[in-house]
């Protein structure tokens, strides 16, 4: 099982935010260096456009404003998703949420997934991840979809309890933000808070996100672990979850 989460094969690109819109994106940008990642910020559509011709940068998405201002919407976005070969340049819309109609613009333009305010560093972190990872080579595709989560809880590990928060989540498992993980094999409670109510579940250490060489500066500290033996009651209100999740990350 690869990180839930973590997308371990996103490469160090970086990220075009076009700060255009009535709302600054000043701190987002700050909260994305914070994470890990590298930033560009273009005032306009232009110096956008120029960003990514710019061959200092290695540009892998670009987060744009849903009330970016161009004449011709689709036009101006064609334009920075041609930067890639295919035109297949990641978009993602930054910002307050617009109604329907203006999202059903942004889909015909290309933008498929969003980050409406307001933002938890969770959600920001996978949905950049997410972006980048786009933007890369060709993987596999993963069994079960997952989502970011930002949930507080009390991890048992045997006999002790510790504090993490739930990163991300699939209906077969989860990524554990915690500076103390345990190690690969052990096995964890954890009560996920679902909207309809706790759900507890074990899952088993599949690998671990510590500080050194190898940390991976994309995923937070902690663990990533696969559910064992739960209901398919429990997998059912799982599903159910991260497909409603899934559909709010949606433009």
């Amino acid at each position: 099982m690869k990180p839930a989460g973590g997308f371990d094969m996103v490469q160090r690109r970086t990220l075009l935010l076009v700060d255009a819109g009535a709302e600054t994106l000043e701190d987002l940008s700050s909260r994305l260096r914070s994470l890990g990642h590298r930033v560009v910020r273009a005032k306009t559509v232009d110096a956008g456009l120029a960003a990514l011709a710019d061959v200092r940068f290695e540009i892998g998405a670009v987060m744009v404003p849903p009330d970016l201002p161009a004449l011709d919407l689709e036009r101006a976005l064609l334009a920075f998703r041609r930067a890639e070969p295919n035109a297949q340049m990641p978009l993602l819309a930054v910002g307050p949420r617009p109604d329907a109609d203006h999202r059903s613009r942004l889909r015909r333009a290309g933008v498929a997934w969003a980050l409406w305010r307001p933002i938890d560093d969770s959600t920001l972190r996978f949905q950049a991840n997410r972006a980048l990872a786009d933007s890369g080579p060709v993987r596999r595709p993963r069994r079960a979809q997952r989502v970011p989560v930002n949930w507080p809880v009390r991890i048992g590990v045997g006999q002790r309890n510790k504090s993490g928060l739930v990163y991300s989540l699939s209906a077969r498992g989860a990524f554990l933000s915690t500076e103390r993980p345990s190690m690969p094999r052990s096995l964890v409670h954890v009560a996920l808070p679902l909207p309809q109510g706790d759900v507890r579940v074990t899952g088993s250490v599949v690998m671990t996100n510590v500080p050194g060489n190898l940390t991976k500066r994309n995923l937070p500290l902690g663990m990533g672990v696969r559910f064992t033996g739960h209901s398919e009651a429990i997998e059912d209100a799982l599903l159910a979850y991260v497909q409603e999740r899934t559909d709010s990350l949606l433009v």
